[in-house]
């Protein structure tokens, strides 16, 4: 068995269920600590968002012809996720119990990608190493049904939780609000 294959075994096998499962985890820690009634809307919005960023690097790492351009793109979008989790713990703390099981799946959540993007340079060093032999931006092709299965799988298991967080945060913050102003209209 080859390095190469070790490694794309890692990443599929290894790091990518880690990094659900740790997903998985933070979101019943969520759920426990009651979100939508502590940090609420805000400490949802921050989830989208590193969500939202960690898809962009799915993406390019399944749809995209790899160079040198599109390897510093993921890696700045993987910075980019861990100031936003920085933000997002800074933001909760005091808002809501972050205990200390969810503070060890946060590092999980944090290392992965940064472990997963490494892992994939090396994969694909010779394509980075070369510079821009391509197009900035070219698409795989053809991309395989594997390749489309697994981000698939990726906007389901790891997006549906964040997105039924977000309309949970909303839901409870619009029901807050709207008490609010029926309340308002009965002193008046």
């Amino acid at each position: 068995m080859s390095l190469r294959t070790l490694l794309e075994g890692l990443l599929l096998w290894g790091i990518y269920p880690l990094w659900l499962l740790a997903g998985a985890g933070d979101y019943v820690c969520h759920r426990r600590t009651d979100i939508e009634h502590t940090s609420g809307n805000p400490e949802s919005r921050y989830h989208l968002l590193q969500y939202l960023t960690l898809l962009v690097v799915f993406a390019a790492a399944v749809l995209l012809k790899v160079n040198a351009v599109i390897f510093g793109a993921m890696v700045i979008l993987i910075v980019v996720h861990s100031v936003l989790a920085h933000l997002d713990v800074s933001y909760t703390d005091g808002r809501r119990y972050i205990s200390p099981l969810e503070q060890q799946i946060h590092g999980f959540m944090e290392v992965l990608p940064v472990v997963a993007v490494a892992i994939f340079g090396v994969l694909h060093w010779a394509e980075i190493g070369a510079g821009l032999t391509s197009p900035i931006l070219a698409l795989e092709t053809p991309v395989s049904s594997g390749r489309a299965l697994l981000l698939a799988s990726f906007a389901v298991l790891a997006g549906v939780p964040v997105l039924e967080e977000l309309v949970r945060t909303r839901r409870h913050r619009s029901d807050r609000e709207r008490r609010y102003h029926e309340g308002l209209a009965t002193i008046k």
